[in-house]
């Protein structure tokens, strides 16, 4: 536990002396849209948000929303970057004394129905803090910093576990799922194999009668029936997976059925919301 949330002040801290030396309009690539000030701008939002989560003990949706309306503006234009650090490392530490002094299984709000507690942002802070130190360094055009196997392991299936199977909670009454392949994803170097089901969840948007169709996936369900479906799979070191699915490294080859292989490349393009 608190090898993690050293790596969250870590991760945090690279990222800031990469943006600090780098042009603050300067593109993330990885980050359509972002510039490198908009980038220390988020990850400062995000770790006071939760840090004031953690403070405050919040519980509900209402909690959430009274510390999101509650936030302070980031500064803008000239001097932004400057103005940023400081606060960027205040909001670290409050997160890092937070995440320090509490219990893996204390209830707290997430966003991710399925985990209510204070592991969950433990977790998610340290995959958040270091993909987004990955995007400091794309956008400064810089070799990026090796990823402990371990990290990466972790955030291979936790891209399975969370990132992509929190579409879940949003599936809108008129669509419809169907299962359409398995993957398996085997990390040469670190964690297990993660097992993964991948469906299309698609139908007419009832307010303005638009076809609406998109991937999702979750870790292989028990009552899959996984013979019946095209399988694939992608194996490569843990960092070169985690970085593939997070959509900041080069691609790696996945293999098997080819509808399976045509179905994973496409989630992936896909993204991760």
């Amino acid at each position: 536990m608190t090898r993690t949330v050293d790596r969250i002040a870590e991760e945090a801290e690279r990222l800031t002396t990469t943006i600090a030396a780098t042009d603050p309009s300067a593109p993330v690539p990885s980050c359509p849209g972002w510039t490198a000030q908009d980038l220390l701008a988020h990850v400062t939002e995000v770790h006071e948000f939760w840090g004031q989560l953690l403070a405050t003990g919040a519980r509900t949706d209402e909690d959430s929303e009274a510390i999101e309306a509650a936030k302070v503006p980031m500064p803008e234009g000239d001097g932004a970057v400057e103005a940023l650090v400081p606060r960027r490392q205040a909001a670290t530490a409050t997160l890092v004394e937070q995440l320090t002094a509490r219990d893996e299984a204390e209830p707290l709000w997430t966003w991710f129905s399925a985990d209510q507690s204070v592991g969950f942002a433990r977790r998610m802070q340290l995959h958040e803090a270091t993909m987004h130190r990955v995007d400091a360094e794309l956008a400064a055009g810089e070799p990026l910093t090796p990823i402990d196997p371990e990290v990466a392991g972790d955030g291979v299936a936790q891209v399975i576990e969370v990132m992509h199977a929190s579409a879940y909670d949003w599936i809108p009454e008129w669509a419809t799922v169907e299962q359409l392949a398995t993957l398996t994803l085997t990390p040469t170097d670190a964690g297990q194999p993660v097992e993964v089901e991948i469906s299309r969840c698609g139908g007419t948007r009832l307010r303005d009668g638009k076809e609406i169709s998109s991937l999702i996936a979750r870790p292989l369900q028990a009552d899959t029936d996984a013979g019946s479906l095209p399988h694939a799979s992608a194996s490569a070191d843990a960092a070169a997976l985690y970085l593939w699915l997070w959509g900041r490294g080069e691609p790696v080859e996945v293999t098997g059925d080819a509808d399976a292989v045509e179905i994973v490349t496409e989630l992936v393009a896909q993204g991760i919301d």
